[in-house]
């Protein structure tokens, strides 16, 4: 019996040792783990290394942004450079068209044809050389021609007749 005495007292004992060890739920450790990285991170940022760091990050950070900015900057210029020059180039070839004879009303159409003739072997000279010999329609001084439109109250007579003076034919004819 003694020996179930012992046991007893034994499981007794084992059962204060439990008793009096603490267990943690996940919040406890989760709030422990919170105040060391809390007290961790207030030295850090104590400490002057870690502010010279912070300072060399921002300004590099700064920099980065100030390069993508002057890249971004760079593009819209040449950007708008390219579409400016194309435009000069083509008023230069306007004005050299309109140079060579072309009929005005014509202008902007051959410009066009030859600026589309235009390649790394062939020039602007020699392709409107080449587009005036073979379309010569387009050169030349504009002629126009003046039709009548109203009818020829004259009878055939070349002197004009005003509208006084065909009412005084009206009335001098209903009197014969």
């Amino acid at each position: 019996m003694e020996d179930n005495k012992d046991v007893v007292q034994n499981n007794g004992e084992e059962q204060k040792e439990q008793e009096t060890t603490k267990t943690y739920t996940e919040k406890d450790i989760q709030n422990s783990f919170n105040a060391g990285v809390k007290k961790a991170s207030s030295e850090w940022q104590k400490d002057e290394k870690y502010k010279e760091f912070l300072k060399w990050k921002e300004t590099n950070q700064n920099d980065s942004e100030k390069i993508n900015e002057l890249s971004n900057q760079n593009a819209e210029l040449t950007n708008q450079n390219n579409a400016l020059t194309k435009e000069i180039e083509k008023l230069h070839a306007q004005i050299r068209v309109d140079n060579s004879g072309v009929k005005k009303e014509f202008s902007k159409f051959v410009t066009s044809e030859v600026l589309a003739d235009v390649s790394d072997t062939v020039d602007f000279d020699h392709a409107l050389r080449e587009y005036k010999k073979n379309n010569p329609q387009y050169f030349g001084e504009t002629v126009i021609k003046k039709t009548q439109t109203a009818p020829n109250l004259s009878g055939g007579n070349q002197t004009p007749n005003t509208t006084n003076s065909i009412m005084n034919n009206i009335i001098r004819g209903a009197r014969e």
